[in-house]
């Protein structure tokens, strides 16, 4: 980071701790990394806005699942780091100044995609006219709902990660070198076959170049806002995606992640044992696996009582 060494210096000069320092570092690290994936550019901290801060939030709640107290120390050294590039007039204002410090409630009903929403979603799908994009985002679209990646971990993933032969997809989750095998079932390995045929023809050298499993037209890796963008384009096209006057996508809609709660859902649904569930969705605590099997029984009982 551009930045570190006179952020660390002024941490000494405030006679901040060693082991704080080295906290405050690696969390603008995390935090830098993020960025850059998100945006496809350089880290510009004159670029960093009130919208990111908030949407780093989200991202440490429900992408890493991360505690609220571990966010609020995210959020407290952001506010440290964009408080001292206003005081060494880096910038005019800090982005996180008006970050609240409250707790943040997590999402104890996760949202995800009913049997008939997924067709929905997987049909509407024919309706993109550019066969190379259309392969490629069933591609992905089936990857996360089959396999329950992260959107991240899609973006992350690379060619020699998939091994058809073996029907396997291998995720690194980027900490600390952890990774975990999650078996394809045959309904994935066949659209990624498609993908691949598309993939290994283009003759793009942005494309001969990567190493990345999914591209973009112009670029030899797709960012997570790219993919986020595709995916909403879907929702609202088949009627899964509401958006304000302003054309602003409200509150509380569907997202990548809940195509990723759609697979726990489901394997719940289906009677998989929650430690075989918490492996393939390389969940850190069964605590958070155990949502989806709460759930999954509550509607088994909704059915019977049907009866």
């Amino acid at each position: 980071m551009r930045y570190q060494d006179e952020f660390k210096t002024w941490l000494l000069e405030e006679d901040r701790g060693e082991k704080t320092i080295q906290t405050y570092l690696s969390v603008m690290q995390m935090f830098v990394k993020w960025f850059e994936q998100t945006e496809g550019v350089e880290f510009d901290l004159k670029q960093v806005t009130p919208i990111h801060i908030h949407d780093y939030r989200s991202y440490l709640a429900n992408n890493l699942e991360q505690k609220p107290a571990t966010i609020n120390k995210a959020i407290a050294t952001l506010k440290t780091f964009f408080g001292w590039a206003v005081e060494a007039k880096h910038i005019g204002s800090s982005p996180a100044a008006k970050v609240k410090m409250k707790r943040v409630q997590k999402n104890q009903s996760p949202k995800w995609l009913s049997e008939n929403e997924q067709n929905r979603l997987l049909v509407v799908m024919d309706t993109e006219k550019n066969e190379f994009k259309q392969a490629r985002d069933r591609a992905i679209i089936y990857t996360i709902l089959k396999s329950g990646l992260r959107a991240e971990e899609i973006t992350d993933l690379k060619l020699n990660h998939i091994d058809l032969r073996q029907g396997t997809v291998t995720v690194y989750s980027g900490k600390g070198g952890k990774f975990r095998i999650v078996p394809m079932n045959d309904e994935l390995k066949k659209v990624l076959k498609v993908w691949l045929v598309f993939r290994n023809e283009s003759q793009k050298p942005a494309h001969k170049e990567s190493q990345y499993m999914f591209v973009t037209e112009r670029s030899g890796k797709m960012t997570v806002r790219a993919l986020n963008y595709m995916l909403d384009v879907y929702l609202e096209r088949c009627g899964l995606l509401e958006r304000s006057v302003g054309g602003d996508k409200l509150e509380g809609q569907f997202s990548c992640h809940s195509l990723r709660h759609s697979f726990c859902h489901d394997l719940a649904c289906k009677g998989v044992p929650i430690e075989q569930i918490k492996e393939l969705a390389g969940h850190d605590s069964i605590q958070t696996t155990a949502i989806y099997v709460q759930a999954s029984t509550h509607d088994l009982r909704k059915s019977v009582n049907k009866i």
